[in-house]
């Protein structure tokens, strides 16, 4: 359905090592606060965030080209809302690579948000295909709290019950659930992130310690650790 061969994209960028007179392609990540670089309350990354890591892999692997990479996250975004401002945000750009990740907000819609979540992120697919040429990369969202923790700031307490009754529902597995069956039946291309967290517990690490805000927002190391990731399965 979707075009998730990197190939062209991968070739742009070789295209530009070789000639700095040619186009350099174009990446637009887009998603939530987790893209936008939110970490705690009011601290902001704006160069260790995953698709940054990415770019400059890439741009490691292919000394002298430039990769053109928009961040397109927006806080507080779901895969619905983020409809709105698709044109504007991404086909404008005329991306030769899309990342799409949402989730995070979504799931405080409940189960019963979960087809509506799917269907915005099917939209999205279908409007890269129809506006773009470029490949899909889905990537399913990060975990969230499960318990009250230390690092929450006091600004934020109140969100406590409703994230641990998320936590309790399991909710935001049934969309990390939901999203890897429609990539899976749709053949495109997923970066599952939330399976890195499950491997961190499997390992028998504390997840809130690799939430910055202890709530929804990865650390710095894991954004390294995703963005190597990325740039991985690109090259794979």
């Amino acid at each position: 359905m979707a075009m998730t061969s990197f190939a062209p994209f991968l070739e742009l960028l070789r295209a530009k090592a070789a000639d700095p007179g040619a186009r350099g392609p174009i990446y637009v990540a887009l998603g939530d606060s987790v893209t936008q670089g939110c970490m705690q309350h009011q601290v902001y990354e704006y160069e260790l965030i995953y698709h940054q890591v990415c770019k400059r892999y890439l741009q490691q692997h292919f000394p002298g080209t430039v990769l053109h990479t928009i961040n397109a996250g927006v806080g507080g975004d779901t895969a619905v809302r983020s409809l709105n401002r698709w044109e504007r945000d991404v086909a404008a750009f005329r991306p030769d690579l899309i990342t799409i990740l949402f989730g995070h907000n979504d799931a405080h819609g409940g189960a019963a948000g979960v087809d509506a979540y799917i269907e915005a992120i099917d939209t999205q697919v279908r409007l890269a295909i129809r506006d773009t040429e470029a490949a899909v990369l889905l990537i399913t969202p990060c975990m969230m709290m499960k318990r009250d923790n230390v690092r929450i700031a006091d600004a934020h307490r109140e969100l406590v019950p409703a994230f641990v009754r998320l936590a309790e529902d399991s909710v935001l597995e049934q969309y990390v659930s939901a999203l890897r069956a429609y990539a899976s039946s749709r053949s495109i291309a997923l970066l599952d992130a939330y399976a890195m967290w499950e491997e961190m517990e499997a390992r028998g690490l504390d997840i809130h310690d690799r939430l910055s805000n202890g709530i929804n927002h990865p650390d710095g190391l894991f954004h390294l650790e995703l963005g190597q990731r990325l740039y991985a399965r690109l090259l794979a």
